[in-house]
């Protein structure tokens, strides 16, 4: 008995966490899965993505997925998957094409708030967006031209959990019904995320992640002053990360390139943990989502903090730093 009621606060909370996260995810999903539906039904989809063509084309993808990735770059990953949702069935992607979406979404999502949050952390509104947006392009044509070179992941992309949303002609109840099971079977993804996420806490897995990438935030530039707060960010997100940099700015304990590096590291890699998870139960593989893309990040931040480190003073001031 005392054992069951040690066991049940535990229990308690992971069930809120998993309700709280669902329910934000449904006020962002639901409308736009209406909005995008409405955009099938009237052909207003084929018409917006002709505004994405030429982008979406640099990174072979079709020219539907840019609604996917703007819904992700305006609202958030679940606006994203919102919006995935909805065109999938009439995009014919591969396994590798929906990597390099959702690999692309990882770098450049809620721009408008989480952009908000680093220039409030010290760093230029108009640089960091600059740098994810572009990272983005650069790491979707990369992968785009491995697994195009290696033939790899060429098969039909699916996501496993979700039922066939009807052919283009389906009507609005058929489509209501599916869309309410792929509703249903999220939840349950959202739980056992929350459950994964609560098991590698407790088991002080994510405590090991950070310690084996702690070394290379020399390699970046980062002083060990900023390590810890800059793998917060990295591991947990970046609305959490950018705070902690606030605290610290305002209390004088990191230096302005040290909230520069790190919210520029926290710009191409945070939520190192959750958000690749998320993708993978989309469709997306590890080796884009999260393996390359860390590679990825780490690379641009070896070259990008030599350039930052070198900049005279006056022109850092002017062009990335703003102070909190």
């Amino acid at each position: 008995m005392a054992r069951l009621a040690s066991v049940l606060p535990a229990v308690g909370k992971l069930s809120k966490d998993t309700l709280a996260l669902y329910w934000e995810l449904l006020i962002v999903m639901v409308p736009v899965m209406i909005l995008v539906r409405i955009g099938v039904e009237f052909g207003l989809i084929d018409e917006l993505a002709q505004v994405f063509e030429p982008v979406m084309n640099l990174v072979g993808l079709p020219a539907s997925t840019g609604i996917v990735w703007a819904t992700g770059i305006l609202v958030n990953t679940y606006g994203a998957a919102a919006a995935l949702v909805g065109i999938l069935p009439y995009a014919d992607l591969t396994v590798a094409q929906l990597t390099v979406l959702l690999s692309m979404i990882l770098f450049a999502h809620a721009l408008p708030q989480e952009q908000v949050i680093s220039r409030r952390a010290g760093i230029s509104f108009i640089f960091s967006s600059t740098l994810r947006f572009v990272a983005a392009l650069a790491y979707g044509w990369i992968l785009n031209a491995i697994y195009t070179w290696g033939d790899w992941l060429q098969e039909p992309a699916s996501i496993a959990w979700l039922p066939d949303m009807g052919a283009v002609d389906a009507n609005w109840g058929d489509w209501a019904w599916n869309s309410v099971v792929s509703l249903f079977w999220l939840f349950w993804l959202i739980l056992a995320l929350v459950v994964l996420l609560k098991l590698m806490e407790v088991l002080k897995i994510t405590d090991l992640i950070a310690r084996g990438v702690a070394p290379l935030m020399s390699l970046m530039g980062i002083s060990k002053d900023a390590t810890s707060i800059t793998m917060v960010g990295a591991l947990l997100g970046l609305t959490l990360g950018g705070g902690l940099i606030i605290k610290e700015a305002r209390a004088g304990n990191m230096s302005p390139r040290d909230i520069v590096l790190s919210l520029c590291f926290m710009a191409l890699c945070h939520s190192l943990i959750e958000d690749p998870l998320f993708m993978m139960a989309l469709g997306g593989d590890v080796t884009g989502v999260l393996i390359g893309r860390f590679i990825f990040a780490v690379v641009v931040m070896i070259g990008l903090s030599r350039l930052i480190l070198a900049l005279p003073e006056r022109i850092f001031n002017r062009l990335l730093y703003r102070p909190a």
